[in-house]
């Protein structure tokens, strides 16, 4: 299995997800220049890859298929949208 790698300070500023590049320390946008990294490699260093307050990884085939609100991908509430009063 394979992930991507979540910059989750990087994408609160930027309210779009937003990944580590393979270019390191780089981030990117672009899922076609984010850094993949192998379970192994995850598991061997899960307080860089997915410490939950700067990294969270996500398989790859979760991030490629999502079609909802980027945010259900790092677990953030999603805001209720406010519709007009009756």
């Amino acid at each position: 299995m394979s992930y991507y790698i979540i910059n989750l300070p990087a994408t609160r500023q930027a309210q779009q997800l937003t990944f580590l590049a393979r270019d390191y320390p780089w981030d990117t946008t672009a899922l076609q220049q984010a850094l993949v990294v192998s379970e192994d490699r995850l598991n061997a260093s899960l307080e860089r890859f997915d410490n939950g307050r700067t990294t969270r990884a996500v398989l790859i085939n979760i991030v490629e298929s999502h079609t909802g609100d980027w945010r259900e991908l790092v677990g953030w509430t999603i805001p209720e949208s406010k519709g007009a009063a009756a």
